[in-house]
């Protein structure tokens, strides 16, 4: 029998938070039967196959017996030996498909599945990221995964989805060592066949190796039913049939009902028709029934799963139980596990649904909607009251559960439903055009979302629904921000938050209306909202509000008045609801806490946390470019303060794979490769500085950020400085410091106050250069943000020793300088080896070496002469007995000088 026949249990509760509104015996084999035939043949191809091969595919027509040979295989092996899902019309939604295909691993063995049921929990548009998800999946897989599993996925060729085929081959092609994936379907599924067939990974199962032989039809018919058919009528049976096992399962069910003595003529009279052999033999098996068992099957072939309360409903008879068992009895294509759930064979079905449809047209709409009403769950119900023609049932219905299918992400199947109504309907209800344009905004589709909302928007406002009219204003100010309408976006969050808005919603617009702050260069406003929001979310103590406006965060909003602290309470809260998880939630969490660090100036942690970032984000399988994207910036960031620039450039190709992400967000890309060009700046890595630098320019364009002006200008100040070109190097200086007073934002990647002290200190300007730190050392202090000096690394160096020498915030400065490993002077240290003593210039030049600076870079940091750098690095390596800088840097890490 083949897989349309399945059924299982309905009486254990929906796993892993998926809407329950799919029949539950999707997720289990159907029992089999007192009759079945237990075909060796079979199950050795189909043994041989899953020891050899990760992939087996059973493709055949209908009635061929797939569904009947992976049960029976399946109820062989031990529980947590195999995942069952049997695939339907509303699998074909990639968010749904996901989901079943979720459940059904955690069904099998919980400890599977979890970051990636996390990890749906937290998109609004799945199917974009479906293969982010199965990247998720696989490595769960790999690491907990920890004995063979058989994952048999039924009924494939019910999807359609061109997503969905590209997250199976996706798996198919990276499928962990312990999983074996076996497909039953009709045909030949879209996939990578041809490759995987010539890797050796591919088995393959058709018709011809299904079909029934002339022995097995003998045995079923003579020796299992007990027939006492003629070898000459079976000989015309299975030339009939040609060994399809749902032929001869129909002609056994009508051969059961004749006595023997006419069985022969009805065997004469099957091989003269020349009628589609399924159609003859289940009209003679239909027609044999008795009036009330034909009308019940009739009836009830509406229904996707049988149980005894649907059927009570449909057809109104209270004996709808005893029925169900009779059919079941009489083995008229329904199975079940026994737990009360019963499913027709597909091909029953559907030559059900025409007979119904032929003899009782007048009947179909009131059966469907005695189908909807009697159903539990109103997600069950839609597709009924649409086929009954019921329109304001079934748009008042999806009026209601819409919003919780946009939270599930199952964007398709709230589309179709709405599409499926007339347009009359549709454009009389606001609340429809507001679903489809939130459907068509997570897809992407800007304009066509933005035309609905504004139906939606025009529609609310005649009805006077002022809390409707809002949050359609907040969603189509979010669409107008990625439109870059800027001005249109600001004006419609502005519209939006004088409506009385719910607390998800008013977070939305202020963060909205913040994040234009930023790009309006309007920070009292962006710090007003932000504050405001923050208020919202802890009023509400609503995890959703806390998601919502975590998911906005970024470093920006730290530096607003107030930012660090409301970032910090934001955090502390975050990690109580979401900290365990691994989802996007989560690498914000990770991403902001190293940021935290940052600017506190904790080095150390900032990396752990910034490295711990990056483990999360890989394992939700590379996906996600806009999240995290700062995690990599942060390390090497980090690392480059400590002077160990090899640790950072380990991180470097991190960050660029970021940047390329995330090209069409300019200013995001300039901050991050500005990063990098300081960090091989204080190096001494010039011609790549000025590759960076080519970059960055090349990156301008008219709605940037007022701080990737002020990048540009720094580094084009520290190329000039390198180069000699001392007047052009103060300009550029002087006006990136200009263009920091006036945006804030950028100090946050360090001050370039900083960098025009050490141009100073480098140029013999002492005062100069401590009138330009003394601003900056006193807010960095006040605000405890350590890195407006620290990023800055060994640059800062020289103007915090000045700092510390006049008495300007000399503590703070000597704390700085700690931090940076660089604090107080070193002291001579004896060399065992060749009773030589380093000095303690000497020690503080070795130090650079090890760090990776060359010479010249030394030179600057130190504000010397490279001649004298040079003479100290001759000594240096005569009294460590060292052949090379290489030599003396691992000198210096056994002296524990690094």
């Amino acid at each position: 029998m083949d897989t349309d026949a399945l059924t299982a249990g309905a009486a254990e509760p929906y796993p892993s938070g998926l809407m329950d509104w799919s029949a539950q015996t999707k997720f289990y084999p159907p029992l089999p039967r007192e009759d079945l035939i237990l075909r060796p043949r079979l199950l050795n191809l189909l043994d041989e196959a899953l020891a050899r091969h990760p992939l087996t595919l059973l493709s055949a027509p209908a009635g061929y017996g797939k569904t009947t040979l992976l049960a029976a295989r399946a109820h062989t092996l031990p529980q947590r030996s195999f995942a069952w899902l049997t695939l339907e019309q509303e699998d074909n939604d990639p968010a749904h498909f996901l989901k079943a295909l979720i459940a059904a691993l955690r069904r099998a063995n919980p400890l599977l599945g979890a970051p990636a049921e996390t990890l749906l929990a937290n998109l609004s548009n799945p199917g974009a990221q479906a293969r982010q998800v199965v990247n998720v999946l696989i490595n769960d897989l790999l690491e907990n995964l920890d004995s063979p599993l058989a994952f048999i996925l039924d009924d494939l060729h019910l999807v359609a989805e061109p997503i969905i085929f590209a997250a199976l081959e996706h798996l198919a092609e990276r499928i962990p060592p312990l999983l074996h994936l076996v497909v039953g379907t009709r045909h030949d599924p879209p996939l990578a066949l041809a490759r995987l067939r010539a890797r050796g990974q591919l088995a393959e199962l058709g018709a011809a190796a299904l079909r029934f032989t002339w022995d097995e039809t003998t045995q079923f018919l003579n020796d299992k039913l007990q027939l006492a058919l003629s070898e000459k009528s079976i000989e015309v049976l299975y030339a009939r049939t040609e060994g399809w096992p749902t032929g001869l399962r129909l002609l056994a069910t009508s051969l059961q009902d004749i006595p023997p003595a006419d069985r022969a003529a009805f065997i004469s009279s099957i091989a003269r028709t020349d009628r589609y052999v399924f159609e003859f033999l289940a009209e003679e098996v239909l027609n044999r029934q008795p009036p009330a068992v034909r009308t019940f099957l009739l009836e009830t072939s509406i229904l996707a799963e049988l149980n005894p309360t649907l059927c009570r409903a449909v057809t109104q008879r209270q004996d709808a139980e005893q029925a169900l068992d009779d059919l079941y009895r009489r083995n008229l294509f329904v199975t079940t596990p026994g737990k009360r759930a019963y499913r027709y064979h597909a091909l029953f079905a559907e030559f059900l649904n025409q007979r119904l449809s032929q003899e009782l047209p007048e009947r179909l709409r009131d059966l469907h909607r005695r189908a909807a009403q009697a159903q539990a769950n109103s997600s069950r119900a839609v597709p009924h009251y649409l086929a009954a023609e019921m329109w304001e049932s079934a748009a008042e219905t999806i009026e209601t559960i819409g919003g919780e299918l946009l939270r599930e992400g199952l964007l398709d199947t709230l589309a179709g439903w709405i599409h499926a109504l007339p347009v009359s309907v549709r454009e009389t209800r606001p609340r429809l055009l507001h679903l489809l344009g939130s459907c068509a905004w997570e897809k992407g589709e800007l304009d066509t979302a933005y035309r609905f909302l504004e139906e939606a928007r025009a529609g609310f406002e005649s009805a006077g629904d002022d809390k409707a009219e809002g949050e359609v204003l907040t969603d189509l100010a979010n669409c107008a921000m990625l439109r870059a309408d800027v001005e249109r976006s600001a004006a419609l969050f502005d519209r939006a938050l004088a409506y009385t808005l719910s607390p998800q919603r008013r977070v939305q617009a202020l963060m909205g209306r913040a994040g234009l702050g930023f790009f309006r260069n309007d920070l009292a406003q962006a710090a007003a909202d932000f504050a405001a929001a923050t208020t919202v979310m802890e009023e509400s103590a609503d995890p959703d509000v806390l998601r919502l406006l975590l998911i906005r965060l970024n470093a920006g909003y730290a530096a607003l008045p107030g930012g660090k602290e409301r970032v910090e309470r934001i955090l502390q809260q975050a990690r109580v609801h979401f900290g365990n998880q691994i989802s996007p939630v989560r690498v914000i969490i990770e991403e902001l806490t190293a940021l935290l660090h940052v600017w506190r100036g904790e080095l150390e942690e900032a990396i752990r946390a910034g490295q711990a970032t990056l483990a999360i984000k890989e394992r939700l399988g590379g996906g996600y470019p806009f999240v995290g994207v700062d995690a990599a910036t942060i390390v090497v960031d980090s690392y480059t303060a400590r002077g160990d620039y090899a640790a950072a450039e380990c991180y470097v190709g991190r960050l660029f794979e970021g940047v390329k992400h995330v090209a069409l967000v300019e200013q995001m890309k300039v901050a991050s490769l500005f990063v990098v060009a300081r960090s091989y700046w204080l190096q001494g890595r010039l011609e790549q500085v000025r590759d960076l630098y080519a970059q960055i320019c090349a990156a301008e364009h008219p709605g940037e950020l007022p701080m990737d002006a002020g990048f540009r200008a720094r580094l084009q100040g520290m190329l000039a400085m390198s180069g000699g070109r001392y007047v052009e190097a103060e300009r550029a200086l002087r006006q990136a410091v200009s263009i920091e007073d006036h945006e804030h934002f950028s100090t946050l990647f360090g001050s370039s106050r900083v960098l025009l002290a050490h141009f100073y200190v480098a140029r013999g300007r002492a005062d100069e250069a401590l009138t330009v730190l003394a601003p900056i050392l006193a807010e960095s202090e006040q605000r405890g943000m350590r890195s407006f000096i620290m990023l800055n690394g060994a640059a800062a160096v020289p103007a915090l020793r000045l700092a510390v020498e006049r008495g300007i915030h000399a503590d703070y400065a000597a704390h700085l300088l700690n931090l940076l490993g660089v604090g107080g002077e070193p002291r001579p240290v004896f060399v065992a080896e060749t009773g030589e003593t380093l000095t303690p210039r000497e020690v503080e030049i070795l130090r650079r070496i090890a760090a990776g600076a060359s010479n010249r870079v030394i030179a600057e940091q130190l504000v010397i002469d490279e001649g004298t750098v040079k003479s100290h690095v001759h000594h240096i390596l005569r009294k460590l007995n060292a052949a090379s800088r290489t030599a003396a840097a691992a000198r210096a890490r056994e002296l524990h000088l690094v």
